[in-house]
């Protein structure tokens, strides 16, 4: 499935995007939906699943973040708690609707949330940052396989004649 994708070209830029129809297309297709003016792609709609399977592999061969040391904590602990409240992090715009679909900016002002009914059903990225995702989640993957996947891999890639002799 990751071949298909639906291009939307917008040709008027004072013209609002259907964003109700689009996360529809998005959510009962399952297919991303790229958003392109003058025939480049500008961004990029994916179902929330995709993006969240994109973002694992993207990210796995990051360390976690140390934990922080707590006051009284001489080792580091194990058991430390996170105080998320101190964050802070608000986003730039309100929430707006589209039909049963609500908009959500997310604090970097780039990624946007689509939720229905509480559930996120689709993501908004740039179309940098799609392209970025889709290829190092991509290559991180492959380097995630398990031992009989990977020389079955290096024995095909052994057998396949050199680019030149063709």
């Amino acid at each position: 499935m990751d071949d298909v994708k639906i291009v939307v070209e917008r040709r008027y830029a004072p013209d609002p995007i259907d964003y109700e129809r689009l996360v529809h297309l998005v959510e009962s297709t399952g297919e991303r939906v790229v958003l392109t003016e003058a025939d480049v792609p500008m961004s990029v709609l994916f179902p929330a699943g995709r993006v969240a399977e994109l973002e694992h592999w993207a990210r796995a061969d990051y360390p976690a973040p140390a934990v922080i040391p707590q006051d009284g904590d001489e080792e580091g602990a194990e058991e430390a708690t996170w105080d998320v409240g101190r964050l802070r992090a608000e986003s730039l715009a309100g929430p707006r609707q589209y039909g049963p679909y609500t908009r959500y900016v997310r604090p970097d002002g780039m990624r946007v949330s689509f939720a229905r009914g509480g559930t996120v059903v689709a993501v908004q990225l740039t179309a940098d940052e799609a392209a970025w995702l889709e290829d190092k989640a991509m290559y991180t993957r492959q380097a995630f396989m398990d031992p009989r996947q990977a020389a079955a891999f290096e024995e095909f890639l052994a057998g396949q004649r050199p680019v030149d002799e063709e």
